[in-house]
């Protein structure tokens, strides 16, 4: 989102170079906080960005990932070829935590991508009874959602509450 939001920044200021957006996934950008609610629960079938980036001369390369940067050199280094630049924004976002032993488990899922959030689509229109591990924003937010969608919600947090990286303790404590 940052990079998208930087990139019709350059345009709203009067940028008149090439500015393009590479992205690892393959769909049109789009904004995440309306995977943990709407598009899970099948309320919205994305949260694409409403922007035209064809007339604002911005072009997407969907679907690369960025291996490598090389400062010296003024390239990224892209299964698809290097790609020059003259000024690097680099929003790459977070990648989310993984429980050591975890990766390929029946039933263990990541909330991170659109994909990953149809993927649990069915998972919630099941009912499954559901253990999330972490309460940040989005862990907070898929609890909230699985209860909605009707799923019996465990949520297992290191800290003693809710959104403790986020919030003061007298707002995250009740």
């Amino acid at each position: 989102m940052a990079g998208v939001q930087t990139a019709v920044a350059l345009r709203e200021r009067g940028c008149t170079g090439t500015v393009t957006v590479i992205g690892a996934e393959p769909h049109q950008p789009y904004d995440r906080p309306p995977l943990s609610k709407a598009v899970l629960l099948g309320k919205a079938e994305g949260s694409a960005f409403d922007i035209d980036f064809e007339a604002l001369g911005i072009e997407l390369r969907l679907g690369v990932e960025v291996t490598g940067v090389r400062p010296a050199d003024h390239e990224l280094d892209t299964a698809a070829g290097p790609v020059g630049y003259d000024s690097l924004v680099l929003a790459t976002g977070a990648e989310p935590m993984r429980l050591p032993g975890s990766d390929g488990v029946p039933g263990v899922h990541l909330l991170r991508t659109l994909d990953d959030a149809e993927r649990l689509r069915p998972v919630l229109a099941e009912r499954h009874a559901v253990v999330v591990v972490g309460a940040g924003w989005i862990g907070a937010e898929f609890a909230t959602a699985a209860r909605d969608a009707g799923c019996a919600v465990t949520v297992v947090e290191a800290s003693g509450r809710p959104l403790a990286g986020a919030l003061p303790a007298e707002v995250a404590a009740p």
